[in-house]
């Protein structure tokens, strides 16, 4: 009886290893996570999509409309704060007609998700 009450003891401990202690290594997997692989690969989408000059205003707004959703849906109130700086830098670099084969909605999300 002794021998099962330790165990018993003992599993809790075991399991609290296994949880983050610290914040950062709570959000150090974002940029693995299947969300941020999945909005990396539509970022990148988007940008090749704006190398093609006809194109190029669809992309903007396809960008604006799926990773601006994406923003809004996932980020709580103050993280948006911060976050919408940097779309409106993105968004205005895709206005340029030049500029904007630059990979800006790849820029955006990796500075994101790295938040």
């Amino acid at each position: 009886m002794p021998e099962e009450n330790q165990a018993t003891a003992e599993s809790p401990s075991e399991s609290s290893p296994s949880q983050p202690t610290n914040e950062s290594e709570k959000t150090k997997g974002n940029l693995s996570s299947p969300e941020g692989i999945l909005m990396l690969c539509v970022a990148g989408i988007i940008d090749v999509i704006s190398l093609i000059p006809v194109i190029n205003v669809i992309s903007g707004v396809l960008g604006i409309i799926i990773i601006g959703g994406w923003l809004v849906i996932t980020r709580p109130g103050q993280a948006i704060k911060k976050a919408v700086k940097r779309f409106l830098i993105a968004i205005g670099i895709e206005a340029i007609p030049i500029v904007s084969a630059l990979p800006s909605w790849t820029w955006f999300v990796y500075k994101i998700l790295k938040e």
